[in-house]
């Protein structure tokens, strides 16, 4: 039995949620923060966050946040949820959560229609690198995921801007891509757990809003680079792991590891 639980009424409440916050750290310096729904409110938020040696072992956001779309019949359902300048909320995708338990892994479950995905996130012990497992419950048609990685690399007391100084290639590895948008940042090695098929489509998401910010009278509005999406479909009782850190793994394990 998990000892905390969330139900739909309280996530799809927006004052409710993103005053909740979750924190999850490892032995390597590095953690996973944001709020209930997903949606950060905060510079030190983000899915990826670790200390980087070659800035005096100061913690820096290298990937903000991962939106997973489901695509079922054509039709497109945005799980994620971001808040840009003025308060607007694209996409929406908190209204999609059914309920969250916490137990040694926290469980999020997303209902849309008749499909049921599970996601679970984890930080490898003593590595810098995050560990996301999607779970298709169920479903009534084939599926499809979609997940859209928004990448920082800055300090977690800074906010990034959209420049022309970013390095925006990419390079493939096993089972996905590697990219590293700065000097003296370790590259950022994005993989999962069977082959995929990444789609390029670069860009900058401009003005991300940061409530918390907002009201403690600092800096609030980012901008975050997005190079593309990755695409794959999901069985039925199928889990699917992905991986992001900064060195390179051997795709086939990530099952085993995240157990």
């Amino acid at each position: 039995m998990s000892y905390l639980n969330f139900d739909k009424e309280q996530l799809v409440n927006l004052e409710y949620s993103l005053n909740r916050e979750i924190l999850r750290s490892n032995r390597a310096g590095s953690y996973i923060s944001t709020t209930l729904n997903g949606c950060n409110t905060r510079k030190y938020h983000g899915l990826l966050v670790c200390p980087i040696e070659n800035f005096g072992a100061e913690k820096h956001v290298l990937i903000s946040s991962l939106d997973a779309t489901v695509i079922q019949n054509n039709a497109e359902f945005n799980l994620g949820i971001h808040r840009y300048k003025g308060g607007s909320y694209e996409p929406k995708g908190h209204k999609y959560i059914e309920h969250i338990e916490f137990d040694q892994i926290p469980q999020i479950t997303y209902r849309v229609g008749g499909v049921k995905l599970v996601m679970e996130r984890l930080l490898v012990e003593r590595k810098q690198q995050v560990l996301i497992r999607y779970t298709l419950k169920d479903a009534l048609a084939p599926v499809t995921l979609r997940l859209k990685p928004f990448l920082a690399f800055r300090n977690i007391h800074h906010l990034s801007k959209a420049n022309m100084i970013a390095n925006t290639k990419y390079h493939e590895v096993n089972n996905g891509i590697k990219m590293n948008l700065y000097e003296n940042y370790p590259d950022l090695h994005m993989q999962f757990c069977k082959e995929v098929e990444f789609i390029p489509v670069p860009d900058w998401y401009y003005d991300i809003e940061y409530l918390k910010e907002l009201h403690r009278g600092y800096d609030y509005l980012e901008d975050l680079f997005v190079p593309g999406y990755f695409e794959f479909p999901i069985e039925k009782g199928e889990s699917v792991v992905f991986a992001a850190g900064t060195e390179e793994t051997k795709s086939v394990s990530l099952n085993q590891r995240f157990t």
